[in-house]
């Protein structure tokens, strides 16, 4: 778990560096949904990450059912939440949706390739 919240840490100071100059000089004014998409994207991968790795020693039936039965979930409820902030005004609608596709891009990335370094070669396989 330490690598993988290494990993979000460096990947988000790479997308401040990188992102910080057109950001303040166009789009100062969307903090707000800069902050939301962020947040729900990166609790979304932590908790996806969080899954595989109690999911690890199980059957191989039960592992599929948790990976595939909490990424269901998860997008229902990173969907939900967008409607629901979308729906009521929190936030603009182009510039959330922009941010949350590009947080949960890299989120989804870095939770798969590093969760792929935890399975063990049994799992990895096909039968």
């Amino acid at each position: 778990m330490n690598q993988f919240l290494k990993k979000i840490i460096f990947e988000t100071i790479i997308i401040l560096a990188v992102g910080i100059f057109p950001f303040l000089l166009w789009w100062k004014q969307f903090w707000l949904e800069l902050l939301c998409a962020f947040s729900i994207s990166l609790l979304n991968a932590i908790f996806g990450y969080y899954l595989v790795l109690i999911s690890i020693e199980k059957p191989q039936a039960e592992f599929y059912k948790n990976v595939y039965g909490g990424m269901l979930i998860r997008m229902i409820f990173v969907f939900g939440f967008s409607i629901f902030m979308m729906q009521n005004s929190f936030v603009l609608k182009i510039p959330y949706m922009l941010f949350l596709i590009l947080f949960y891009v890299v989120h989804q990335w870095t939770e798969i390739t590093s969760w792929l370094k935890e399975l063990p070669i049994k799992k990895a396989q096909l039968n």
